[in-house]
């Protein structure tokens, strides 16, 4: 006697949902892989820029104190200085914002004052200087950079940040319709450690496919995860001093 069991078809059903899954999530880490490496690869080509040509190096900003910037910002600028004190550049620009703290933005310190402050102490004619803002995102500080600085005749842009922020910075302002060229710092606070340095290259990478999202969808989200997406930083990197990053 031949026994039909009931259960095949939902079996059948269920093994199908499980290949598509993994399917799925092994699209997501394919994509998430490539991107990391793009980003990787573009951050290595800017370091090994150390003599850009343009007319204005736009310093993209982070965390910035009372007292002065912070390791991370501090490097990028001091490679701006570099660049303007080569000849590779004429002009810098700042661009930056006022992070948000657990007092809200009164609790932050307006990172374009303290970069300009820290130019001008190492050197740097203000009329050389030029304040981007708003900067409060890798968008904003983009888009302050068509207005005030191709816009104005100010171009070419030398984007200077970590190498590993910088396919992002590219992406955005090709989407705004002008170029940039890259250069980096050879080191920043973000690669004392290989898992750090990691980690902040696979959240760039998710962050460029995020970018590629237009604004009006991912407007929203943005403003909900806000600065608290920087604790997922600190969380990968295992270093809580990775917030003052922010590469927003």
């Amino acid at each position: 006697m031949r026994i039909v069991r009931d259960d095949v078809p939902t079996m059948s059903l269920c093994k199908s949902v499980g290949i598509g899954i993994l399917a799925c999530c092994a699209v997501h880490v394919a994509v998430v892989g490539a991107a990391a490496l793009r980003v990787h690869l573009i951050g290595r080509k800017a370091i090994a820029n150390s003599d850009p040509k343009g007319a204005t190096a736009v310093v993209f900003g982070a965390r910035a104190f009372a007292n002065g910037p912070s390791e991370s910002l501090q490097a990028r600028l001091d490679h701006a200085l570099f660049l303007y004190k080569s000849g590779s550049v004429k002009n810098i620009a700042m661009a930056g914002g006022v992070p948000e703290t657990p007092q809200g933005i009164a609790g932050g310190h307006d990172e374009v004052s303290v970069m300009i402050n820290y130019a001008r102490e190492h050197g740097v004619q203000a009329r050389n200087l030029l304040e981007l803002r708003p900067g409060q995102n890798t968008r904003e500080q983009v888009l302050a950079t068509k207005k005030f600085v191709i816009d104005t005749g100010r171009g070419p842009v030398v984007a200077v940040s970590s190498s590993f922020h910088l396919a992002r910075i590219s992406d955005e302002a090709q989407r705004w319709g002008f170029m940039v060229e890259l250069s980096a710092p050879a080191f920043t606070a973000e690669q004392d450690s290989t898992r750090a340095y990691l980690a902040y290259v696979l959240i760039d990478a998710i962050g460029t496919l995020w970018y590629a999202v237009p604004p009006l969808l991912t407007a929203r989200v943005d403003n909900l995860v806000g600065n608290s997406r920087h604790f997922a930083t600190a969380l990968l990197t295992g270093e809580p001093r990775a917030q003052e990053t922010l590469t927003r």
